[in-house]
């Protein structure tokens, strides 16, 4: 009898959660997701950009103020707004400094640069001091100093160059991730190598890639043959990428790293490459090889790439390359060229990032694009960041509550992505304009 009473109040509890759950995800409507806030970012003389992973995406807008949107992924907190775990459709802004100037947002992870030198990070701390992650809610120092000068997050690890020309790493390096002769990780930045003529660095999901003085570009991390197994044979130095020196931008998409020339041509090398630059033969992957033959390309952007990837040219036109439909060369017949899609958009932007991010459901990936003009305004289309403020979503989220508390499931199918073809307008709110239970909690530092 006792245990048909506790099963009864169990499942009367469920009942109630579930009618609470509802009417407060349905309370907070599609009019607080889409409608609340302001249609324009602050505007000052920083430097802005925007920088996309797979479920969140990171502004730094020109008054040096840092916004985020999307949603956590796997758990790791990497909007940095404490408690808050999915903004899919409106801008949040971390914090209330004023004096960032660099951001690199990873899948799991992320890292800013601030005026003064210092270098953050939030999400997960990639490798904690235990040699575990941790989570991390809000910007948190990743590293000791105040001559930080740019940094970018990678999937497994971290890369910042400081302003004396020296390059750093830390995180994982079972892929040779960090640059150094050995397959062991790190919590804190080690050195790579003795060179101090570093002018930038990119990261990718398991590579790194970085530019010297000269203009060459150096590669370390996975083994981009496909000749050799993944996993097997990596570059745990930085390796010349070729002779050239007149390289100026680096991207990345699926095992795949592109870069373009100061001629404006668009070049790739990784596993994947063939099928943008259609080699007939895969042991040219290794090497960087023309994709397309346009000549007037400007610069790659920091977003995800998976089978797309934005571009500007030269003349400040905005482009996506899509790859979806294209094949290589072999057994599946002749090579289906990469696309290149104009993306048309009339007003004066001053920071673009399209690529493709990842959907509430596993394995979907969609196209996305994000753009911030002059004025302040963030307009985006394509797959909505993060989990959309569908029914589904909603009773997806209800039904992670009730399992925590109850240890049983409702059966709700994954939320399905949510595209918008046309370009639709983020609103953004200040950490003064969310309700009390929506502010961000303090980060914990590593």
């Amino acid at each position: 009898m006792a245990r048909i009473k506790v099963k009864t109040r169990v499942i009367v509890a469920a009942i109630v959660l579930l009618a609470v759950g509802i009417a407060s995800l349905m309370t907070a409507s599609f009019s607080d997701s889409w409608g609340r806030g302001r249609l324009r970012l602050p505007v000052g003389n920083v430097t802005p950009a925007i920088s996309v992973s797979e479920r969140h995406g990171l502004i730094l807008a020109s008054d040096g103020s840092l916004w985020s949107w999307g949603s956590d992924f796997l758990g790791w907190p990497v909007l940095g707004l404490g408690n808050l775990t999915n903004r899919s459709t409106s801008l949040r802004r971390i914090g209330r400094e004023t004096n960032w100037v660099g951001i690199s947002a990873a899948a799991g992870h992320n890292l800013a640069v601030k005026s003064d030198g210092t270098l953050w990070s939030w999400g997960e701390s990639v490798q904690g001091p235990s040699g575990r992650p941790t989570p991390i809610n809000a910007p948190a120092l990743a590293a000791p100093g105040n001559d930080w000068k740019q940094a970018a997050a990678g999937g497994v690890h971290s890369v910042a160059l400081k302003k004396d020309g020296t390059l750093w790493a830390w995180g994982h390096n079972w892929a040779g991730s960090l640059g150094i002769p050995a397959t062991n990780g790190s919590s804190v930045p080690l050195q790579v190598g003795s060179a101090t003529n570093w002018i930038k660095v990119w990261a990718g999901i398991l590579e790194t890639v970085a530019m010297q003085s000269d203009g060459s570009l150096w590669y370390w991390g996975e083994n981009p043959n496909p000749a050799f197994a993944q996993g097997a044979s990596q570059i745990f130095v930085p390796t010349r990428v070729s002779p050239d020196t007149n390289w100026v931008d680096v991207g990345f998409g699926v095992n795949t790293v592109f870069a373009i020339k100061s001629d404006g041509t668009l070049w790739a090398w990784g596993r994947n490459a063939e099928v943008f630059t259609g080699a007939g033969d895969t042991a040219q992957d290794a090497a960087p090889a023309r994709v397309g033959t346009n000549s007037d390309w400007r610069f790659v952007s920091d977003c995800t790439g998976w089978w797309c990837q934005g571009l500007i040219k030269k003349d400040g036109s905005l482009w996506v390359m899509d790859a979806s439909d294209s094949k290589p060369n072999g057994p599946r017949g002749p090579y289906q060229p990469v696309k290149f899609r104009r993306v048309e958009f009339q007003k004066d932007y001053v920071a673009y990032a399209a690529g493709a991010a990842h959907a509430a459901a596993p394995g979907v990936h969609g196209p996305i694009a994000v753009v911030l003009t002059r004025d302040g305004e963030v307009w985006t289309w394509g797959m909505i960041l993060g989990d959309p403020p569908t029914m589904k979503a909603r009773l997806a989220a209800l039904e992670a509550r009730i399992a925590g508390n109850f240890h049983f499931k409702i059966p709700v199918a994954d939320p399905e992505p949510v595209y918008h073809e046309k370009p639709w307008q983020l609103r953004n709110v200040k950490p003064d304009d969310a309700p009390a239970n929506q502010q961000a909690s303090p980060g914990r530092n590593h």
